[in-house]
């Protein structure tokens, strides 16, 4: 079993790398006070377990390490982790001088690579909640799923939701006679979504100033009556 977590540094510093002093771990900057940890060579387990140590943790990464999974796998037992050196260590022999110029190739690659300073942030899930309504009052019933997730519900009798969701996560609100609605989550963690109902076939007709529903409209409407 493997757990996948995503990192950002969302607001960059731009002071100098070379100009602060050099740590055990990285270097210390003078101007915010507290070590920028170099996480250029480290692994996925070994970032994300300085950011569960220190959730206030500034780095350097290439570009290429942020927003993407990092997957931080079980750990294997001794016995696999010897068997597994072992029989790579005999596959290996042969292409030690293959390996070798694969991996200055590597090298030279990741030297081109942006690097980048700053707070790395684990994006922290919130619950999200709200009412789903319309023109004729709150939806029952109505789909509400995070996108690209897995993550969805429905909305109760009153039309209330709540689902668990990330900041910059989308938000995709429908129901089945209204225009589906797409909202994307910020730092709020309460969002009342009005949804534009669809007119099935004229459903409203005006008679002497006053709206009626045509057939379907009240067909439709009873059926909508039913989750009340």
């Amino acid at each position: 079993m493997s757990r996948k977590v995503n990192i950002s540094i969302p607001k960059p510093c731009h002071e100098n790398w070379e100009a602060m002093t050099p740590e055990d771990k990285g270097r210390f900057c003078s101007v915010c006070t507290k070590t920028v940890f170099d996480f250029t060579k480290a692994s996925d387990k070994e970032i994300i377990e300085q950011l569960n140590k220190d959730a206030t943790t500034c780095g350097r990464l290439y570009n290429n390490q942020l927003n993407r999974n990092l997957i931080v796998s079980k750990q294997k037992s001794s016995y696999w982790l010897i068997a597994t050196a072992t029989i790579i260590g005999f596959l290996g022999l042969g292409n030690e001088v293959a390996y070798s110029q694969v991996k200055q190739d590597t090298i030279q690659t990741e030297q081109k690579e942006d690097l980048i300073l700053g707070k790395v942030l684990i994006p922290q899930k919130r619950i999200i909640k709200g009412v789903v309504s319309d023109d004729l009052g709150p939806v029952p019933g109505a789909n509400v799923v995070v996108k690209n997730s897995g993550k969805s519900t429905t909305t109760d009798y009153d039309g209330n939701y709540s689902i668990e969701a990330e900041i910059g996560d989308e938000i995709v609100f429908s129901f089945a006679s209204s225009v589906e609605k797409v909202i994307i989550t910020d730092k709020q963690s309460n969002y009342n979504v009005v949804l534009k109902v669809v007119e099935i076939g004229q459903t409203v007709i005006i008679t002497g100033g006053i709206k009626r529903r045509t057939f379907l409209g009240r067909q439709f409407q009873k059926i909508r009556n039913w989750f009340r």
